[in-house]
């Protein structure tokens, strides 16, 4: 795109390519801009923001933050822009965000949001080299909240991926599509960091048929973190039980359930029973029941990566991903540990009688001894008597 010769008042603000014309129809992708309103608290279409980046449509929201579309007007490529914006804590003046309730715990709490929402900037950028996830561009503040640029991911995510190919994939499919997905959550919890909202709609199946992680909003660090600890961030059906009580203890083991029960909606084209219901009663069907195209070992794998306690799961991402393929492929893996050493030589023969043995070589020695006395003797006569 020749970034200099832009119009920009022709730009479609749903695929950001330029028209011909402005008509109200998008040529490229079909978009019609008389349809699309944007709610009151998003920022309109036109917007440019940094002084570099031309705002597009609202691509979603959620709880922490807003996505859009944008044309990075220095590169003349496509981005996303995803805008801190807490629902029910913020309201918008104009483009500026403001506190709904200007209260020392509304400032303080807002305070947390917009250090989490750079440490899921800082957390990306690490994780840039790794595929399986977006590549963040830039980061910056304006309109008094925070701004990431990353790249824009093509395609769509794995929820509209699924539909396209009659609701459910089998287990083989859906583990190799997975793999890059679930190979970016091994790095992260490797870095202490977990997502905590893993879920189809949060992953995304690109053009090429590759599929990336989408929106790390949730993402937490170990333990000892506790940013946003009071705020519950639940996806029902992905969520784990432990995840809907405020002060639960964050560990990997969230994401091995999010990520088996993302298995279990792709092979059986349904949305698992909700853990909280579940806890009541557990009433999860399995797959195999459900005309899944999944192996006994594969299901035992999802059937543990889904139990209701946490201790009884897989203790992280790089178990479950090993079980998996070990149940997918049908290859025992070996067991991680220390590397075998050398083989031991033959055993030594031990002499029953060490004591015989050791009378035997004196009786040699006092003899040798002897014979060397009487020839220096035999000598010395013979010397002297010559």
């Amino acid at each position: 795109m020749d970034v200099e010769k832009l119009d920009i008042e022709k730009i479609c603000i749903a695929c950001m390519n330029e028209k011909s014309s402005e008509a109200d129809r998008c040529p490229h992708c079909g978009f019609q801009v008389s349809s699309y309103v944007p709610k009151v608290h998003q920022l309109a279409p036109f917007e440019i923001l940094n002084g570099r980046y031309l705002l597009g449509k609202a691509l979603g929201e959620g709880g922490f933050g807003i996505t859009y579309i944008g044309l990075d007007l220095q590169e003349g490529k496509r981005v996303a822009i995803k805008e801190l914006y807490v629902t029910g804590l913020l309201k918008r003046e104009n483009t500026r965000t403001v506190l709904v309730s200007n209260t020392v715990d509304a400032r303080e709490y807002y305070r947390e949001c917009r250090a989490k929402f750079e440490q899921e900037a800082r957390l990306m950028q690490r994780l840039k080299d790794r595929g399986g996830i977006a590549e963040i561009y830039d980061y910056f503040e304006e309109n008094n909240t925070a701004y990431i640029v990353m790249e824009y991911l093509d395609g769509c995510d794995l929820l509209a991926y699924l539909q396209k190919h009659g609701g459910k994939i089998s287990m083989k499919e859906a583990f190799e599509l997975l793999r890059p997905v679930m190979k970016i959550v091994v790095e992260m919890h490797a870095k202490g960091v977990y997502h905590r909202d893993i879920s189809p709609d949060n992953i995304r199946c690109m053009e090429n048929g590759t599929m990336k992680l989408m929106d790390l909003g949730g993402a937490k660090n170990n333990y000892s973190d506790k940013t946003l600890s009071k705020v519950i961030l639940v996806k029902h059906g992905y969520a784990p039980p432990e995840q809907y009580a405020s002060g639960f203890k964050i560990g990997p083991w969230m994401d091995v359930y999010a990520m088996s029960a993302t298995f279990y909606r792709c092979v059986t084209g349904r949305v698992a029973e909700d853990a909280m219901e579940r806890v009541k009663e557990d009433k999860l069907i399995p797959p195999s029941k459900l005309n899944a195209d999944i192996s006994k070992e594969a299901e035992a794998v999802l059937k543990k990566g889904m139990a209701l306690q946490c201790e009884n799961r897989y203790l992280d991402m790089k178990e479950l991903y090993y079980a998996l393929k070990e149940a997918v492929y049908g290859k025992k893996l070996p067991e991680p540990g220390p590397k075998p050493g050398p083989k031991p030589g033959p055993i030594p023969k031990i002499d029953p009688n060490p004591e015989k043995k050791d009378k035997t070589i004196l009786i040699v020695l006092i003899t040798l001894w002897v014979v060397v006395v009487v020839i220096i003797i035999y000598l010395l006569i013979r010397f002297i008597g010559g």
